[in-house]
């Protein structure tokens, strides 16, 4: 999370790009409720059924970027439930770690802090 925070500090400072953190314990959870809320809604139990997840990501705006250090296939899993026209890129531990790497091999800061924005 540390450095999730450093890399969010950056980008605001360095290229004004403002970052939403969330930490997410458990992933299935998230999906099962959104999963839940969908059949609720299919049941006619509501005319619109929205997750825990989905209304805490409606107020916000731009990619979601979901990175863990868990199997990639965990943020998968709530893939669905991002509001509609977002994008969402789930990094793993291994995609992580690649891209620390080539950031590691670029000359200069201004070529890392562009290896971070293509992240996003």
């Amino acid at each position: 999370m540390s450095e999730a925070l450093a890399v969010a500090a950056g980008l605001a400072q360095s290229h004004g790009i403002g970052v939403d953190l969330w930490r997410v314990d458990d992933w299935a959870a998230l999906a099962q409720e959104g999963i839940a809320c969908e059949r609720r809604w299919r049941k006619g139990e509501g005319r619109e059924v929205q997750s825990r997840f989905e209304r805490l990501l409606a107020p916000t705006q731009g990619p979601i970027l979901a990175v863990t250090r868990a199997p990639r296939e965990l943020p998968e899993m709530v893939r669905a439930f991002v509001p509609a026209g977002r994008r969402f890129l789930s990094l793993s531990g291994d995609d992580v770690a690649a891209l620390r790497e080539a950031a590691l091999r670029l000359d200069g800061e201004t070529d890392i802090e562009q290896s971070k924005l293509s992240a996003i």
